[in-house]
Order: structure tokens, then sequence, then C-alpha cells
């Protein structure tokens, strides 16, 4: 009964939205106040209406209500609970329900409480943004409705996607999805200033929610590349996939559109500039979702085919078709008197940039839409793979970084040969000590040295900045450097939060040249105890353990990884396989250090579980990405962050505001170290290794079960055979009298045989020493520190030392007797 409630929510949303258009149109068209107000109440009651039937559809994946055939496609019975509350949108049809639910709450949002400047601009915006959110919530009503029901409904549904299952991926759509959403407000507002003549108005009233909208465009694209990185296990993070590019061309716009902005803001210049680029933002959004919705493309991030695509194709050609009508209605409006400075300005320099922006965006809607063209007119499908993106965006990307790092040194174009006179020193010497520095480390290839030294020139200037803005702020204030730049930070926020985005977009540039132009990539299979070389580092195939979950069988390698004789960390990959929808979902393995990241996928395994099939990638300067992210958000929530100027208001005012700001401020913070967690919350290292055949063995101190004790370092001289091992394991208990064997045989040449019981008690280790007549050295590992300085991952293992105290041999899993006497005959005859 309640999820038939649903499409009944659904339907008087529509009502209520196609009403709130009509009042809204009314109220501006009449200029009548009651009109407004009713239209604001219309698009209150859609949002309660449809935040309420995704409260329905979330009531009826959490009571498992599998005859609702969305339900039973995406959620199981055995499915976490934070899992069912993200499979809301894991499908087409719930992820359009989200849309519409958030289309319409900007529309409230934006509708609510207008000042009297923006009022006409607002009450416009509001017509065209209802009429936008009325599509939406008609095509989930008619076309794709999530309370649809199934012929017979099934005893357990098939689950979630195994691939949708990591952080990334749950946070990843719906912060896509307020990106999307929100270029709707600057679309709108730039028809409504088409429709009332106010096009100097409306870059000011869009700013905010222009910029909300490019930072969630943001935040979803580098989620989407961090989900790529972690769990497709191809190594890398940006494969130019079709339904990446759909949110990469319209956040490429919006970029363009907020510096048109500025120039428009304190020029008065690059109006047609920015209406084309709102509408244009806008209607990348729609072809975005076309393409990920109409069968159009083959991706592993797309929808199935559906029905929707001929309704955003023509959703898209009125959108485009009206807009650039009223563009030439108002073209008088637009005209401005104004001209550009010259190249060599600040004003040239935007210009630039916003040619650059959209030079590249062209590059990417060539290239995500040549497999469809050629294959519809030539028939013959070509596809524009990342070598082809590489190659033609490539230096176009590098372009822009090469602007972010000359754009500040220019200002008017009289001044901008001497500014670069004076001011360009510095941005030349840390292009060369970057450059020199990356040579020097082993990076030689000429063009990744033209990007290295593009990077060293741009994050100079942008550091310079900082720096001679903070020292004329301290001397002219008496503030001390730091207090200086905190200020500097609080009173322009918009400034320099867009140079903290360009310091974040500097450090991802270092990571993308490391990445895309030194990667490495090997197969390997390996043995138990078998070691292999990758470039400097050595793993070592230690374990394979397999464990059922309730609803996939886990398997995972056990590695240790040594880089110069020494530990480094013991990665986990691992391969989860699901029953219920045949898939296989490897989980790669991570070692992050700033110069590079050690990348390893679990590929296949042995019948027997003693070998495995890896794929290892060496990607250098990966962690500047993510790094090079953290600093780009920060810089995105600072300039989006609102002025807190209190002087002129009300005490009780001024408190709250301060308080607004302060917990804003703990939020944001908390945010940006959990987007830290995500991203360098992969494999964590043990504290130690096993040692490698070769080195010295960890000394230690065993008790041992008479009472007495025994240092290993005391036996040096002599052969030792160490062996870690437990009572309830099985393997070790077939190994004891071979151990025993060993003994008896070797102890007149002076070999050592030592049991270290792992997790054990010594009452039991008693018992089974009696039972099987155990004689040699027997001790227990109290507190496990031998085990762990030898990296014991499981029983049984066993080392056999030299006279010199170093490791000649390991044995992972159980030793014979002949394996242990042809090594002991082998060092004692070396003696």
């Amino acid at each position: 009964m309640l999820v038939e409630v649903g499409p009944i929510f659904l339907g008087l949303a529509l009502a209520a939205v196609l009403y709130a258009a009509f009042a809204a149109f009314l109220g501006s068209r009449r200029s009548d106040s009651r009109w407004a107000q009713s239209g604001r109440n219309g698009v209150y009651a859609a949002t309660l209406l449809l935040g309420l039937a995704l409260l329905v559809l979330l009531a009826a994946f959490l009571a498992n209500q599998f005859q609702v055939e969305y339900v039973a496609l995406h959620s199981s019975r055995a499915l976490p609970l934070y899992l069912k509350v993200s499979a809301l949108w894991a499908g087409q049809e719930g992820s359009l329900l989200l849309w519409s639910f958030l289309q319409v709450l900007f529309a409230a949002l934006v509708g609510g409480r207008p000042s009297e400047r923006t009022h006409p601009l607002v009450s416009w915006a509001s017509v065209f943004l209802n009429l936008i959110a009325a599509f939406f919530v008609a095509v989930t009503l008619f076309l794709s409705n999530p309370f649809a029901l199934s012929v017979s409904a099934p005893l357990d549904g098939q689950g979630l996607n195994p691939l949708l299952r990591h952080p990334g991926m749950i946070f990843h759509p719906p912060v896509l999805y307020l990106g999307y959403v929100g270029l709707a407000v600057p679309f709108a507002f730039a028809l409504a200033a088409l429709v009332t003549q106010q096009v100097e108005d409306w870059p000011a009233a869009a700013r905010r929610w222009t910029l909300a909208a490019w930072l969630f465009l943001g935040v979803g694209l580098i989620l989407g590349a961090r989900w790529a990185y972690d769990v497709l296990g191809w190594g890398g993070y940006w494969g130019w996939d079709p339904v990446e590019n759909a949110g990469l061309m319209p956040w490429l716009t919006a970029t363009a559109l907020l510096h048109g902005t500025v120039m428009q803001d304190q020029r008065k210049t690059f109006r047609v500039w920015n209406v084309l680029l709102a509408v244009l933002s806008f209607v990348l959004v729609l072809f975005g979702t076309f393409a990920t919705r109409s069968g159009m493309i083959q991706s592993v991030h797309a929808f199935s085919y559906s029905s929707l695509g001929p309704y955003f194709l023509a959703a898209i050609g009125l959108t485009l078709g009206g807009s650039l009508v009223l563009m030439i209605i108002r073209r008088a409006a637009l005209v401005t008197s104004r001209s550009l400075e010259g190249l060599l300005s600040r004003e040239g320099m935007f210009f630039l940039t916003l040619v650059l922006l959209l030079t590249i965006t062209a590059s990417v809607f060539v290239g995500s839409v040549l497999p469809t063209l050629t294959e519809a007119f030539a028939g013959r499908r070509f596809e524009a793979g990342p070598e082809w993106f590489d190659r033609v965006v490539g230096p176009q990307l590098g372009a822009l970084v090469l602007l972010m790092g000359v754009c500040p040194l220019l200002g008017r174009t009289a001044a901008g040969l001497k500014r670069l006179r004076t001011r360009g020193w510095p941005a030349l010497l840390g292009a060369a000590l970057l450059t020199v520095g990356a040579a020097l480390a082993g990076f030689t290839r000429p063009v990744s040295l033209v990007g290295f030294a593009v990077i060293g020139l741009a994050g100079t200037t942008m550091l310079a900045e900082y720096a001679r803005d903070a020292a004329e702020r301290s001397r002219q204030k008496g503030e001390f450097i730091l207090e200086a730049l905190w200020n500097l930070f609080g009173r322009n926020r918009r400034r320099y939060g867009g140079y903290l985005v360009h310091t974040g977009v500097i450090l991802m540039a270092l990571g993308v040249v490391g990445t895309r132009l030194y990667p490495f990539e090997t197969d390997l299979v390996l043995a138990l105890a078998q070691p292999a070389t990758v470039q400097d580092y050595v793993l070592v195939l230690e374990d394979m353990q397999q464990e059922p979950a309730e609803d996939h069988l886990s398997t995972q390698a056990v590695l240790s990884v040594y880089r110069n004789n020494a530990y480094l960390a013991t990665l986990r990959p691992q391969m989860d396989q699901y029953a219920n929808s045949g898939q296989t979902v490897g989980v790669p393995a991570l070692r992050t250090s700033l110069r590079e990241d050690l990348y390893v996928v679990l590929a296949g395994w042995g019948s027997v579980r003693e070998t495995a099939a890896l794929k290892v990638f060496v990607n250098p300067l990966a962690s500047f990405l993510w790094l090079g992210s953290l600093v780009f958000l920060a810089g995105g929530a600072v300039a989006l962050w609102p002025p807190t100027r209190t002087a002129r208001l009300p005490v009780s005012e001024a408190r709250r505001r301060k308080i607004g700001t302060a917990v804003g401020l703990a939020v944001g913070i908390l945010v940006l170290v959990a987007a830290g967690v995500a991203m360098w919350g992969g494999s964590r290292p043990q504290s130690r290794g096993r040692p490698l055949a070769g080195q010295m063995a960890p000394d230690f101190t065993l008790d041992l079960l008479d009472g007495s004790t025994l240092t290993l370092s005391d036996l040096r001289g002599q052969v030792v055979v160490v062996n870690f091992w437990a009572t309830w394991c099985p393997p070790c208990e077939d190994e004891l009298p071979d151990l025993q064997a060993v003994w008896e045989g070797y102890q007149a040449d002076g070999v050592i045989v030592i049991g270290v019981a792992f997790q054990e008690e010594t009452a039991a280790v008693q018992e089974i020493a009696s039972r099987f007549g155990v004689t040699y050295l027997l001790g227990l590992d109290m507190g496990e520190r031998i085990s762990e300085a030898y990296g014991i991952t499981a029983v049984p293992e066993t080392f056999v030392v030299d006279q010199q105290g170093r490791v000649a041999y390991i044995h992972i899993g159980p030793v014979t007797a002949d394996e242990l006497r042809a090594e002991l005959d082998g060092l004692l005859a070396g003696r």
C-alpha cells in the first residue's frame, strides 16, 4: 500500500510545479506579488511532495519490498543499511527521482526572499526553473517510474551492483546531480536577464549559484576519478570515457562562465560571452543526460538503453533554439561600448582563457561523439581512445596552466610588459628549479620537462602573489605574515579562494604529467615465498586467503613489499565474486608515497591457492592528483563562503552569523578530512614485514617452556631453524614429527630448532608437545612481538638462519624433513 502512494505524490508534484510556473509567469507579467507568492507556495508544495516520494522509495528499500521492480533490481536482504540508502540513486528511475527533487528544491531556494533589485530577475528565473523541474518530474512519472511493480515479487533482490559499493560511488552521483541541477540556475537567470533586459545584474544574482554548481560538479568528478582508481583495477583514474566527459564538459564551460562574469562585474564586458556560456553549460548538462540514458554510448558508467533519448534530444533543441532566438531579439541589450584592451592585459588573458576552455570543451565533445557519428555516417566506428584525447587535449590543458602563471603578472596593457619584467623573474626561476629538480629525479623526457617548466612557472606565480600581498598587508597593518595572509582570505574570499583553486589545479597538473607520461605496467605470476622485482620494488607472496561473506566470496593475496632490502608495506589485493549477479570485482591494493603509487591488482590464482596472478602498476606523482584535489575543494569552499560583515548588524544577529561561520568552518574541515581519508584510506601497512633471504634475521628473546630464556643473537655461529606454529593449526601438527626428526638428526652438528607458538596458552602448548614427543626448544610469543618482527600473517612459517645470522631459506606453509635436510646439509658443508 505504501509504494502505491509514490506515483500519487509524483502526479501531485507535477501539477504543483506546473501551477508554480504559471503563477510565477503571471506574477512577472502583471507585477502582482499575490501571484508571485502563490507560485512560491506551489514550488514549496512540489518540493514537499517529491521529498515524500523519495522517503516512500527509501522505505520500500528498507522494508525489502521486492514487488517494486526497482527495489528488486538494486537491493537484497543481505545489503547493508547504508548501501540500501545509496541504492536510491543506483539506477535510472531512482536517480531521475532524486534529480527531480533537487531541481524543484533549487527552484524553491532561488525563488525565496528576492531583494528589491533582483526581484524581476528572480521572478522570471523562477518561471524557467519551474518549467525545467516540470520536465524532469514528467519524465520520471511517465517514462521512468521508480514505483512500477513487478509481475511477480521475487523472494530476494539482485543486490546492488558491486561496482557501486565504493564510498566514492555512494556520494559521487548525488554530488554530480547537485552540480547539474545547479547549472540550471545561471541559465534561468541569463534568460531572465534577456527578458527583462537587466543584462548587467544577472551575473551578480547568479554568481554564488554558479560557483556552488561548479564546485559540486568538480567534487563529483574528483570522486568519480577516485572511484575509478580504487575499483576498476586498470591502474588509472581518467580514461576519457564518454560519461566522464559528459560531466567534464559543463564543468569546463562553467569555469569559463565564472571567469567571464568577473570581467562583466569589473569591466562591463563579456556580456554576450556570459549569456552564451550559461546557455551552453545547461545544454551540455542535457546532452550528458541524453548520452548516458539513451543508449547512444557504451560505458561502464552509463545506464542501459531506454526510451528517454528522443525526449531529452527535443529538450536540447528547444533550449538551444529558444535561447538563441531570445538572444537575437535582445541583441541590443547585449551590446557594450567597451572594447578589449589588448591581449597583454588582464582582460586579454581572461579572453584567452575563455577561448581555450571552449576549445578544450569542443575537443572533448568531438572525441566523445566521434564513435557514434562515424558509425552512423561512415559505416565504420572510429574510437577516440585515451591516446587521442591525451594528444589533442593534453597540450591545450598545458596552455591553460601556463595562462594561470601569466595572468596574475599582467595588469592593464600599458603596464603589462613592465609587470612582466619586474615580477616575471621569480616565476622563471621557479620554472627552472622545478625542471632541474624533475630531471635530477629521473623525469627526463623532453615533453615532461616542458610540462614541469610550465607548472613551475604557474606555481611560483601563485606563491609570489600570496607572499607579495601578505607582505604588503603586514607592512601596512603591522600584522605577522601568517596573520596577514589569513586576513587576506577573510577580506577577499573570491580572489584568494580563486588563487587556492588555481594552486590545486597546478598540483593536479603535476600528477597528470607523472601518471600520463611515466606509467609502468607489468603482469606477474608469483608462487608462495617467491620474490619478484618490479622496478625498485621486491614483491613476495606470503599467503592466499579466502573468506566467504553474506553475498560474495572474497579471495585475497597477501604481499610483502620491499625496496632497497627494506620492508615498506603489506598489500592485500583481493577479488570478490558475487554469486547472485555473476560479477567478479577486483579491489586493488595501494602503497602511496609522494613520488609514486604502487598499485597491485589480483587477476587470478592457482587451483590450490599457492600461486597468484597479479597486475602491477607504478604511477609516478599520483598523490599530487589527490592532494591538489583537496586544495581545489578548499579553494572552492573559500570562494563560495559568504563574507561575515557584522559591523552594522545588531549584536544578536552578529553573534548568530559568527556562530554560523564557525560551525560552517568546522563542517568544512570535517568534509576535507573525510575526503582525505577516502582518498588515502586504502591498504594499511603492517609495522614490519617478513625478512628477505640474505637479510639479517631480526633478533629476539623467547621465554621457553622450562622457564629459561633464549636470545637468537647468542646462537651466532650455529644454524637455527625458527618455526612459527600454533596448536589450533592442523598443518602445524602435521609438520611437528618432521621438525622433531630434523632436531634429532642434526642436534650433534650444532643445529638448533626453535618452535615459536603463535597466539597460544602455555597449557595447550605443553599438552601437544607431550602428545607428539617434541623435545626441541619451545616457547610462547607473548604479545606477538616476534611474529610481528618476522611479518607472520599465518602459520606455519619456517625460517632457516645461517651461521652469520642471515635468513637463508623461508618456507610459507608446511615444510618437510627432506626439504630441511637438503638446506641444512648445504649450510653445514659451507662452514
